[in-house]
């Protein structure tokens, strides 16, 4: 925990107090039994900084502390919730959006916590709302999150809308022929780390195919798995969803940008913001120089490198029947 500094638990009214009064306590990690919670005290400037907040966000973090899951869910299951998502299907450019769309003086922007990935559908109420409360606070009167969850988030994504009746969500995404490529070239651990939840998520869905086995068959499943589930979320809540391909972004970004705003009520000058720093940059590391002209040829370099791979996945993807499941803007926007 380099660059923190841990200290004990202050008193249940303090802690009571801090919880409730401000988003500075920021949840972070389940423990393994899903008993406690570790927190992290964040300014306001880090929240802007912070790329995930869970234990990577620790060194950012001016204190840390665990904080017994009992004790807490009676303070939070009361209080409001009233929050906004990015759902999306991982390696798609949902952060840099989030960092677009968190320069707004009305959103506070909450990247990948990971308290939301420890929530599952058998969960009751009290902790998906108790959750979902401690996301909901803000900083200043007139502020609202604006949550950017983590692509496996999605298989409980339906429950948060339902207990957040207010929420937006865009649903973020790019084409398979761009997924792939991206992930075989450096992203594929991650890939093959939730291959199996995934797959058990497709294999509950209906789908009947073949199991994926060679890195482009696994990656084109985990694309699947998630564009399915964006999918069922913008049938149940089509009023309050919104699909972003973030290729058309790229394109045109003013207008996308602009257009992702008003979805979410937020009032921002798309032009000056995309001539800031922000599009000259990694978005989950921020230090580091990436634009789109990097981005492309990083991209042309993998589309080569993976040539073989890539095939495979795609034509795993064919052969599943599934993309007819999906709807027409994913296809051809």
């Amino acid at each position: 925990m380099a660059g923190s500094v841990s200290t004990p638990a202050p008193d249940p009214a303090a802690l009571r107090e801090a919880l409730v009064a401000s988003p500075a306590l920021c949840p972070l990690e389940w423990n393994e039994q899903r008993t406690a919670v570790l927190f992290g005290r964040f300014s306001e400037e880090a929240y802007r900084a912070v790329s995930f907040f869970d234990q990577r966000a620790v060194p950012a973090a001016e204190r840390t502390g665990v904080v017994p899951w009992a004790m807490a869910e009676p303070w939070l299951v009361e209080l409001p919730r009233r929050c906004d998502f990015l759902f999306h299907v991982s390696h798609c450019g949902s952060t840099l959006l989030s960092r677009l769309l968190g320069t707004a003086e009305a959103s506070l922007a909450v990247r990948e916590p990971g308290i939301l990935r420890g929530l599952t559908a058998a969960d009751p109420e009290a902790r998906v709302d108790a959750a979902l409360a401690l996301l909901s606070r803000s900083f200043h009167p007139g502020q609202r999150p604006l949550i950017k969850a983590t692509s496996i988030v999605n298989a409980v994504a339906g429950r948060l809308l339902d207990r957040t009746a207010d929420a937006r969500a865009g649903l973020v995404f790019v084409p398979a022929s761009t997924f792939l490529p991206s992930v075989l070239d450096g992203s594929l651990s991650d890939i093959q780390a939730h291959a199996q939840s995934r797959w058990s998520r497709l294999i509950d869905g209906g789908l009947a195919a073949p199991a994926p086995h060679s890195p482009g068959e696994q990656a084109a499943a985990a694309w699947l798995c998630e564009m399915l589930a964006l999918a069922r979320l913008a049938e149940r809540f089509p009023e309050r969803t919104c699909w972003v391909n973030f290729e058309q972004f790229l394109m045109s970004p003013e207008a996308v940008l602009a257009e992702l705003a008003g979805f979410y009520q937020l009032s921002i000058d798309a032009a000056a913001v995309l001539a800031g720093p922000l599009m000259q940059q990694y978005a989950k590391q921020p230090g580091v120089r990436y634009d789109v002209a990097a981005r492309d040829a990083l991209l042309a370099t993998a589309r080569t490198g993976h040539a073989a791979e890539i095939a495979a996945g795609l034509a795993w993807l064919e052969a599943t029947g599934c993309l007819q499941r999906l709807p027409e803007p994913t296809l051809h926007p």
